[in-house]
């Protein structure tokens, strides 16, 4: 969670009033943010909104509280006048760092405090949504210094040299990730590329390379600097556009006047047709019955009182019969679903001033009728001889698509720590084969089984995701074989009081011996494990299994 130093006198001027102590830790619950420490008039403040980058800074601190306290309402707007600075992005970066939005921000008026937020939002924005400079790295130079046009494109380490930050002789960019500070801590970024992403201009004066280091010429913004240049890398647009927006909105917030950059993109498949302004500042709409409302919180409250809730959360609403539409800024990459809105809405009325209501109802705790059967499965399955295992729900799109030779669509994080932990699983068997390559030294036969939630995405889901319980059966052993699997399936379904209907079938994953599985309108798979999916496991001996949705 970001913890950020701010400045007690720059956060009273920004929010135009005086606070108490007392008053701010008030002010900060709109924030979901919490007052971790003070010396004097610098304060220490944990910002508990993890998916919210527009807020790590004073600036977004103010923007937000400003707003929820009803000084202002609804989506701030930023003024865009059209720049004169175009960005070429060279092609050979498609494969090393192929993306750059910018934009210019004018008359900033650069003091200590300044400097303070910018160094730490660029950081916070990059290391923490930016995925350690991953995803998003950001730049900030004196456009004054600067020549345009300005270009984006790969240098050999023999081709180019500069001055990095801090340094006083120009370097090499392997030697700059070898022997800087910077260049050591973020190498990792770009190894194994023979080319280095270099920001360049129109007379070949460096200003970084992202998203290792500035150059001292370009990159060094002092009290003296009045125009930026702002630039952000990495590989997702939506990200780019994101980080860049947050940038320019904290500048603009201090009195900077935002002008657009065009981006131009090479002449390849991999990127857009056409040129891109930024930054954009687009919105998205959302669109649900208010009913929900009340259906989620027990509030009952009216058009004007919901319209004025989330006017405070910087929403624009329209509100139409029973229908709510929702505008806002699409930097709130947080909102997928009416249940975020509504959430912002509480975050208006105060959870403090929710009265809290007797239960009216008594009830009796039972165990769900899915729990029953799932137990009354598995001690089916423990009779058989096979061994219960438990795997994540979370993995990789290398085990559940790559390695058993499909490519699908799955429910994602949208900002995963891991890739290996980015999506949630669709299937079982392809984790019980990841388990099997953990255990090849263990004794054979293996016979594992496993119940467990699977999602995928259905649009005829209030959500767009079908949930569902599916049962597992994995063997491996020298002789295993399809007549092995069919009988532990015939004798679960006998046990089960359950008609089975095998249909012969072709699955991309499994062998010419194998069968969809129709159980009581219920549909599954079994068959032989083809040897090129078992290989991609590390497994060598042949595996037979069967999958079904109980």
């Amino acid at each position: 969670m970001p913890t950020l130093d701010v400045s007690k006198k720059d956060f009273e001027k920004l929010f135009k009033e005086k606070v108490s102590i007392s008053r701010l830790e008030e002010l900060l619950e709109y924030v979901k943010g919490e007052l971790d420490g003070q010396d004097g008039d610098s304060l220490k403040v944990e910002c508990k909104e993890t998916n919210r980058p527009d807020l790590w800074s004073t600036e977004g601190l103010v923007r937000e509280i400003l707003a929820r306290t009803g000084k202002e309402k609804g989506i701030k707007k930023y003024v865009v006048k059209k720049g004169n600075i175009e960005v070429f992005i060279n092609e050979n970066l498609q494969k090393v760092r192929p993306l750059i939005a910018c934009a210019v921000v004018k008359d900033v008026k650069i003091d200590d405090d300044f400097i303070v937020q910018m160094v730490q939002l660029q950081e916070k924005v990059g290391e923490t949504f930016g995925r350690k400079r991953r995803e998003t790295g950001i730049g900030l130079y004196d456009l004054d210094i600067m020549t345009p046009p300005v270009y984006y494109k790969g240098f050999k380490d023999d081709e180019i040299e500069f001055i990095p930050l801090d340094w006083k002789v120009p370097m090499r960019p392997s030697e700059i990730l070898s022997q800087h500070e910077k260049g050591k801590a973020y190498k990792h970024l770009l190894d194994n590329s023979k080319l280095f992403p270099i920001v360049i201009d129109s007379k070949n004066v460096v200003a970084s390379m992202p998203p290792i280091i500035n150059s001292q010429i370009t990159g060094k913004v002092t009290n003296k600097t009045k125009n930026l240049f702002i630039e952000v890398t990495g590989f997702n647009w939506t990200n780019i556009e994101i980080a860049l927006e947050v940038m320019c909105m904290a500048l603009a917030d201090r009195g900077g006047k935002i002008f657009s950059c065009k981006i131009n993109f090479p002449k390849q498949n991999f990127y857009p047709s056409k040129s891109i302004i930024t930054p954009e500042f687009k919105t998205k709409k959302i669109s649900f019955d208010k009913s929900l409302i009340e259906k989620k919180t027990g509030l009952k409250l009216n058009d004007s009182k919901i319209k004025q809730l989330l006017e405070n959360a910087r929403y624009n609403i329209s509100i139409k019969g029973n229908m709510l539409s929702a505008e806002f800024p699409a930097y709130r990459k947080d909102i997928f679903h009416a249940v975020d809105v509504i959430e912002d809405l509480l975050i208006s009325y105060g959870f403090n001033n929710i009265v809290p209501q007797k239960i009216k109802m008594s009830v009796v705790g039972s165990q769900r009728k899915e729990v029953l059967y799932a137990d009354f499965v598995r001690d089916g399955c423990i009779g058989l001889g096979l061994q219960e295992v438990l795997t994540f729900n979370l993995t990789s799109k290398e085990i559940q698509s790559e390695k058993i030779l499909l490519n699908d669509e799955f429910v994602e994080i949208v900002n995963p720590v891991s890739t290996s932990y980015q999506i949630m699983r669709k299937r079982l068997f392809p984790q019980l084969l990841s388990f099997l390559s953990k255990n090849k030294n263990q004794e054979y036969p293996q016979k594992i089984f496993e119940i467990g939630s699977c999602l995928d995405l259905d649009s005829n889901e209030e959500n767009g995701v079908k949930q569902s319980n599916n049962l597992c059966v994995v063997l491996t052993h020298t002789n295993t074989n399809f007549t092995e699997i069919k009988s532990v399936l015939v004798s679960l379904c006998d046990y089960l009081g359950l008609s089975l209907e095998l249909k012969k079938s072709e699955f991309a994953f499994l062998g010419e011996n194998s069968a969809t599985i129709i159980v009581n309108g219920k549909k599954g798979f079994i068959g032989e494990l083809k040897i090129g999916v078992a290989q991609n496991f590390g497994l060598n001996k042949p595996v037979t299994l069967f999958e079904i949705e109980l």
